[in-house]
């Protein structure tokens, strides 16, 4: 039996020059600069085809919700 899924892989972590307010929290911070991939994976732990290309987000360092940087 095989077992297979989709997961988002990030890595690298940078902060924003910038300060700015989270639209889910409220917060007014540097948000943090994240790059990653959408892979193929088995056992949903073992990244094997990737499936999309790179997409950068900025994610809220207080709640960590993920906006698709612009």
């Amino acid at each position: 039996m095989l077992i297979i899924g989709t997961k988002i892989f990030f890595w690298g972590s940078e902060a924003t020059a910038e300060m700015m307010r989270c639209g889910t929290c409220g917060t007014l911070a540097h948000f943090i600069q994240k790059t990653g991939m959408r892979f193929l994976v088995f056992f949903f732990i073992i990244p094997t085809i990737p499936l999309s290309g790179k997409m950068h987000v900025l994610e809220c360092p207080q709640c960590k919700t993920r906006y698709a940087r612009k």
